[in-house]
C-alpha cells in the first residue's frame, strides 16, 4: 500500500472518530477495508502526536475535543486549501500532522468543509448519526424530490454516503432501498420504533456501484486514462501511484460493470493487472458488443 493510501485512511479514521454514529474496531475496520490490527495500529499512532480518544460502554470509540480554543481553527478556505496540501506532502513531511489535526478540529464542528455554513444539514447528521447509533426509525419530513414534490418519507437509516452528503435506508413504505439527499430534507424525526432487522452495508465504489463484497483491482494506466480518471473520479485519487515509470490505479470496486465500462470506453489505454475475473468479465462483454454489430449488419444487409 502507499503512502497516499495509508494518509487517506488516517484521515478517514479522523473523520469517522469526530462524527456519529462512533464504531467499534471491527467496524471501523469494515468501513476502512483493512485489519482490526491497523485500526488499533492507526488510533495509537493518532494518541502518539496528541489526539485524545476514547470508548463508550459499548466499545464505540470517538475523539475528544478541547472546544474553549475554537477560535484558533482555520477558515473555510484555509481548510479547503490545506485539504490539496495534504494529498501532495511527501511522505513524512513534518507538518502534515498538523495539517491533519487542523482539518479534523474543523471537521468536528462541521462534518465537511464544504458543509460548513450548512448548519441544517448538519444537524441532519447529528440526529440521523444518533439514530442509527440506537438503532432507531427515523420520519424525514418533507424531502423534497428530484420532481420537486414533498413528502414524508418513513425510514430504517443504515449509513452515509459520500462523504455525509446522502443516507443510505430501508424506505419502509416503498419497501426498498434508496438514497436520499441530505441537503434536501426539511426535518428528521426521530421515532421510538426500534429497527426491525440488521441492514447489509451498501456504499457504492468510485463508480457509483453496490455489491455484496469489495472486489481488488490493479490497472495500468497511460497518461491519457490516468487523467480522465481523475477527472471523472477525483476520489480515485488515494489510489493511484505511480510505480517504476508506470501509472498504476491500485483500489477497490464493488462491481465490475462501472470499471468496466471506464475501461472499455479507452481502447488500448488501461491494461487489466489484477483480477482474472475482471479480464473475464471484459472479454465476455467485448464479445456481446461484437455480437450485436454482427446481428446489425444482418438486419441492415436483409432490409435492404
Amino acid at each position: 500500500m502507499t503512502d497516499q493510501q495509508k494518509l487517506y485512511r488516517v484521515f478517514r479514521l479522523l473523520q469517522l472518530l469526530s462524527q456519529r454514529p462512533y464504531r467499534n474496531v471491527p467496524h471501523l475496520a469494515s468501513v476502512l477495508e483493512t485489519s482490526r490490527e491497523t485500526v488499533y495500529k492507526y488510533i495509537r499512532l493518532l494518541e502518539s502526536v496528541g489526539y485524545q480518544i476514547d470508548k463508550d460502554e459499548h466499545n464505540r470509540y470517538f475523539l475528544l475535543i478541547d472546544h474553549a480554543s475554537d477560535h484558533d481553527l482555520v477558515d473555510t478556505e484555509e481548510a479547503g486549501f490545506l485539504q490539496d496540501l495534504l494529498w501532495q506532502a511527501p511522505a513524512g513531511h513534518p507538518l502534515r500532522d498538523r495539517i491533519l489535526h487542523k482539518l479534523n478540529r474543523q471537521f468536528t464542528l462541521r462534518p465537511l468543509v464544504q458543509s460548513l455554513g450548512k448548519f441544517q444539514v448538519y444537524e441532519h447528521i447529528n440526529t440521523l448519526g444518533l439514530a442509527i447509533e440506537s438503532g432507531r426509525r427515523v420520519r424525514l419530513q418533507n424531502y423534497l424530490s428530484g420532481e420537486n414534490e414533498l413528502s414524508h418519507r418513513y425510514c430504517e437509516p443504515v449509513e452515509f454516503l459520500e462523504n455525509y452528503a446522502y443516507l443510505w435506508a430501508y424506505d419502509l413504505e416503498r419497501q426498498d432501498y434508496r438514497q436520499f439527499k441530505l441537503d434536501r430534507i426539511g426535518r428528521v424525526e426521530t421515532l421510538d420504533e426500534p429497527i426491525a432487522s440488521a441492514h447489509e452495508s451498501r456504499t457504492p465504489d468510485l463508480f457509483g456501484w453496490t455489491g455484496p463484497r469489495w472486489l481488488p483491482v490493479v490497472l495500468r494506466l497511460t497518461n491519457r486514462a490516468y487523467q480522465l480518471l481523475l477527472e471523472e473520479y477525483p476520489s480515485a485519487k488515494p489510489f493511484l501511484r505511480s510505480s517504476k515509470g508506470q501509472l498504476l490505479f491500485d483500489g477497490m470496486v464493488r462491481d465490475w460493470r462501472g470499471i468496466g465500462r471506464f475501461i472499455l470506453g479507452l481502447p488500448g489505454e488501461i491494461e487489466v493487472l489484477e483480477p482474472e475475473e475482471l479480464l473475464d468479465y471484459l472479454q465476455q462483454r467485448q464479445g456481446q458488443a461484437q455480437w450485436a454489430d454482427k446481428k446489425n449488419e444482418w438486419l441492415e444487409g436483409d432490409s435492404r
